[in-house]
């Protein structure tokens, strides 16, 4: 008989040998069928050891059809949450000189990172709040140009693709970015000037790249550079915090101008409590006129010391930044920036408040959200919460983030936040905001910056409760949500000496899905 052609499956020709007396002819094939067993086995076993989420990320099978993995589902136990916000343009508007993009590392140079281009480098932009107006959003800026700083206006169109800078003056001395507000297809910015009698609030209002300069405002001398500007109609109020004459305290001034000619409406007045130190104004437009919010303050003794003690030992006093009860004030103004009513505390007066933000919430009401905080500033520690302020009644505050977690708590109550301070936005669920038939969207958006981390993002109701989880965002990183539209947020992060913006389209993920 010819030899056959065929080779035996997994062996070669060459290798076969026949069969010995000791060696029966089947003991050959049950040997390759046991060897099989065994590897079947440990294959079945290793794949019902894997973890099911790395069950799902492995590739199919070669030939296997689409259909033969079940899709995962983002929002299922176990899976990270479905991202609730989107880019709204592929580039962003950067003001300054931006680094260059990172090298990442070649062959043999170690498996670090590239050096991130958000670090902040001397002389960078520095930016303030944003705001809103028909054409898109609009923030004040400040840079190195000019042999000293330039104080300019930036505005991008809505979806971000449009972006442009319109200077207003050279800024002397250290002084803080513009504050801006949208009045219509116009933008007013309030910015801070030294002059031979201490400092001078100066009003611009910038149409295009036209910009237009009305009334000055006396400042004073102190320290702080708080300021805050608000249009309703055809006023607008401008709020700043100032010095008493005699310098034992601080008081709220308000002024308003007219928004078509800038001409001075009211002069400076103080609007807080006399007996009150008060500090840090913002002010917010509605229905009617305008909320005012700032923060009043009461001296406490440094820390070791007693307050009963007439003499304290300088020597064995303990050095370290003085911890004072501060709370925070609210009162409504009018049309015209009269109040309506008296300041009353709306945050605990054993409290220490660090930082606060606002916005409109439910029934034209006022949305405070406050960072209340017993150690010195910048340190980790504290809590975020949120009370809800109506012309008729105050809420009680509710803890959103931060501190120890109460039994009826959202889970994010115990979420750690670093030296971050909360910023607070309006959202597409607010009054007004949101179109016929279009999906619900947040009230407002509450955002925690820290520069050691990601910023949290959480989606808030009209009554300042979390509706959708304070949590990293990856498409905001590290960067500062600065100003909201109904549909989007306004997005700054530093890139070295620059400032990119960005605009993202963000819904909570119950709307997104």
């Amino acid at each position: 008989m010819e030899p056959s052609n065929r080779a035996p499956h997994g062996s070669a020709s060459a290798d076969r040998r026949p069969p010995t007396e000791d060696e029966p002819e089947g003991i050959a094939w049950k040997g390759a069928l046991a060897v099989a067993l065994v590897v079947g086995s440990l294959v079945a076993w290793r794949a019902c050891s894997t973890p099911e989420g790395e069950r799902s990320s492995a590739p199919a099978p070669s030939g296997a059809s689409p259909g033969a993995l079940a899709p995962v589902d983002p929002n299922a136990p176990g899976q990270p949450p479905a991202p609730r916000c989107t880019p709204a343009s592929p580039t962003p508007f950067v003001i300054g000189d931006a680094p260059p993009a990172p090298r990442a590392p070649g062959r043999g140079e170690g498996g670090g990172e590239a050096e991130s281009a958000q670090d902040l480098a001397p002389f960078a932009v520095e930016i303030g709040r944003g705001t809103t107006f028909s054409g898109g959003f609009a923030v004040g800026a400040q840079r190195e140009a000019e042999g000293g700083a330039v104080a300019m206006v930036a505005t991008l169109s809505a979806d971000g693709a449009q972006g442009k800078l319109v200077r207003l003056a050279r800024s002397r001395g250290d002084m803080d970015p513009p504050v801006v507000a949208g009045a219509g297809g116009a933008i007013l910015a309030a910015m801070i000037e030294p002059n031979a009698g201490g400092r001078a609030i100066k009003i611009a209002r910038v149409e295009g790249e036209h910009v237009t300069w009305g009334a000055e405002f006396a400042e004073g001398r102190d320290e702080s550079l708080a300021l805050d500007v608000a249009v309703s109609g055809e006023r607008a109020v401008v709020v700043w915090d100032d010095v008493t004459r005699d310098g034992k305290r601080s008081r709220i001034m308000l002024a308003s101008t007219d928004v078509a000619t800038l001409r001075s409406v009211t002069s400076p007045r103080p609007v807080s409590r006399p007996s009150t130190d008060a500090e840090m104004p913002r002010v917010l437009r509605r229905p009617g006129g305008y909320w005012l919010a700032y923060v009043a303050r009461a001296e406490e003794p440094a820390r070791g010391a007693s307050a009963k003690d007439d003499h304290v030992d300088e020597d064995t006093a303990a050095a370290g930044e003085t911890i004072t009860q501060q709370w925070v004030e609210v009162v409504p103004l009018d049309e015209t920036g009269a109040l309506t009513a008296a300041p009353r505390a709306v945050t605990p007066k054993d409290g220490h408040v660090l930082a606060y933000d606002l916005t409109l919430g439910e029934d034209d009401g006022l949305i405070l959200t406050f960072r209340d905080d017993d150690t010195p500033s910048g340190s980790i520690g504290g809590r975020i919460s949120a009370v809800l302020v109506r012309l008729g009644g105050v809420g009680e505050p509710r803890v959103l983030a931060g501190g120890e977690r109460e039994p009826d708590a959202p889970p994010e109550a115990a979420l750690g936040l670093g030296a971050g301070v909360p910023a607070l936005l309006p959202g597409s669920g607010g009054r007004g905001s949101q179109a016929a038939g279009a999906r619900p969207g947040a009230a407002a958006w509450l955002a925690v910056a820290n520069a050691s981390g990601p910023t949290l993002l959480a989606a808030l109701t009209a009554r300042g409760e979390i509706e959708d989880g304070l949590r990293a965002e990856p498409a905001l990183g590290r960067g500062e949500p600065i100003a909201a539209s109904p549909e989007a947020l306004l997005v700054a992060q530093p890139a070295g000496r620059a400032m990119k913006l960005s605009v993202l389209r963000c819904a909570p993920a119950a709307a997104a899905r």
